[in-house]
């Protein structure tokens, strides 16, 4: 089969969740002798070193909202798909201009559309005037723009079935249509090759992202400053932006300079700062299906989250809604070698049942051929 992936960047221009699940869903349709080509809108697309057939760059901006509008010349994304001729475009998520225009076009074209959903984000995530006015900002789209396009849609999948979260809004209103949804979860990427023990573990509290309210980092500047000296917090994220120049001021405000390390992700093998870290910790306010959670799970290491998303789903870590919680969480892991270690198994249990790779390329072999029966049927 001829297959078309559409992301709005891919891992040569941008390492994030959706951009790296991406690239693996290339690598399995390719294994399973599908020829695969993909449109991105940076440039940096052609440098992608992904075994594919073509690697096609239309520039697009904005994310659809009303502060944010798309811009893309869809005649060009027409050429595009004209030039790969698939027989199935896949989307990778939504609110960029390039992958809600592939809908449509795609639409147009007649060719079949599996939209995998990385979430949305259209509802505010807290009561705090900038996150409503930045919900405000997408109520066009959540009324009128998502719906229809969803409509569009051959199947949809999502990263969970059940998680009750705003999150997961895109599911619902599938469901709602009769659009056909399907399951396919994340898998982890950065797995080191030696699970160790705990004894064997640096006393390190290990929180991975970019830096901002969502990821909430300052929580966790919270939480470390109430736990006894020997932890240590390390940061990984690009080093940027207006929220991470707070953290520095907080973290010499709180005089923990000696116990917080920033560092990016290419300065360190993250899998490694995984594997020996003695716990991962996630305090964002919102979240879909982190693969950081899920590769803590793979490489053994326990986590201590927020109840956001699908987080509860993962039947692993510790569930911690505030930083009291939190630091208490990481209190009874630390005085309690049992429990690191049933939460450290539970964790490696779950991804091998649930997460790893192979479940992943089996869900998407079978999402396909479904994929092109629902579109028929239409």
């Amino acid at each position: 089969m001829r297959i078309t992936i559409v992301s709005r960047y891919w891992p040569a221009c941008e390492r994030s969740g959706v951009t790296l699940a991406a690239a693996e869903h290339v690598k399995m349709l390719v294994n399973n002798g599908h020829e695969v080509s993909i449109i991105g809108s940076h440039s940096s697309v052609s440098e992608e070193k992904l075994p594919v057939v073509e690697r096609i760059h239309v520039q697009s901006s904005g994310s659809g909202a009303l502060y944010s509008p798309s811009r893309i010349d869809k005649s060009l994304l027409r050429q595009a798909l004209a030039k790969t001729r698939p027989n199935l475009v896949i989307i990778e998520g939504w609110q960029t201009a390039i992958t809600d225009a592939a809908v449509d076009v795609s639409n147009k074209m007649n060719i079949p559309i599996l939209m995998i959903s990385h979430g949305v984000s259209v509802h505010p995530f807290s009561f705090k005037l900038v996150d409503v006015m930045r919900a405000i900002g997408w109520i066009y789209y959540r009324l009128s723009s998502l719906p229809k396009r969803i409509k569009k849609l051959s199947l949809l999948t999502t990263l969970d079935e059940k998680a009750v979260s705003n999150r997961f809004y895109d599911r619902d209103l599938a469901h709602k249509f009769g659009i056909t949804v399907a399951s396919l979860v994340n898998t982890p990427i950065h797995l080191s090759d030696k699970i160790y023990k705990r004894e064997k573990r640096k006393l390190q509290i290990l929180l991975i992202g970019y830096y901002s309210e969502i990821k909430n980092q300052l929580g966790a500047l919270e939480v470390i400053q109430d736990l006894p000296e020997i932890f240590k917090l390390h940061f990984i994220g690009p080093r940027k932006g207006a929220y991470y120049q707070k953290c520095l001021r907080r973290v010499n405000e709180l005089g923990l300079t000696e116990r917080v390390m920033f560092s990016q992700d290419d300065e360190c093998e993250i899998s490694s700062e995984i594997a020996a870290s003695f716990v991962v910790l996630s305090t964002s306010i919102t979240e879909v299906l982190p693969i950081t959670l899920l590769e803590a799970m793979a490489n053994g290491t326990p986590f201590v989250a927020t109840p956001v998303g699908a987080v509860p789903s993962l039947g692993a870590g510790i569930i911690a809604a505030n930083s009291k919680e939190q630091r208490n969480a990481i209190l009874a892991l630390a005085n309690d070698d049992k429990l690191w270690n049933r939460t450290a198994d539970l964790g490696r249990l779950q991804y091998q049942l649930c997460y790893s790779s192979q479940n992943v390329y089996e869900s998407l072999c079978k999402i396909l051929p479904l994929t092109a029966k629902e579109n028929s049927q239409r």
